[in-house]
């Protein structure tokens, strides 16, 4: 027996944010982002230390969040939060503020230029919220 899968969540819950956004580009993104990341004194060592990360497992996991979040395409599950809570006590508002620049300076090299706004927003959001859960107000 064949079965046929049927996306029935909202036309805006299945959509990528922007049109002009495609898969290669979002890897790109975080090929380019976790460079970033690598050369970034501070921030490189929260990964190295308190997440015990392999960049390129990071990188794989990074791609299937990014292009669930941006391309809607489902390729993600998972807490991620979790890893990062462990690194919580080792990072500060700054680190995450860090963070967030280099996405965005990866974002103005990777991405087409009129999807690059709602590419940062998502970013942002997704900052947001991992920012509230791991530094208390």
């Amino acid at each position: 027996m064949t079965y046929q899968h049927f996306d029935i969540r909202p036309q805006d819950e299945c959509t990528p944010i922007h049109p002009d956004l495609t898969h290669s580009q979002v890897r790109a993104l975080v090929a380019r982002h976790s460079e970033k990341l690598r050369h970034n004194g501070e921030l490189a060592s929260v990964y190295q230390s308190s997440m015990k990360c392999d960049w390129e497992d990071y990188e794989a996991q990074a791609v299937r969040f990014w292009c669930s979040a941006l391309m809607k395409d489902r390729s993600y599950s998972g807490r991620p939060l979790g890893k990062y809570r462990g690194a919580a006590k080792q990072v500060c508002s700054d680190d995450i503020a860090s963070w967030l620049k280099l996405f965005e300076n990866a974002v103005d090299e990777c991405v087409a230029e009129t999807a690059r706004a709602n590419t940062k927003k998502c970013a942002t959001q997704v900052v947001d919220c991992f920012h509230m859960a791991m530094i208390p107000a």
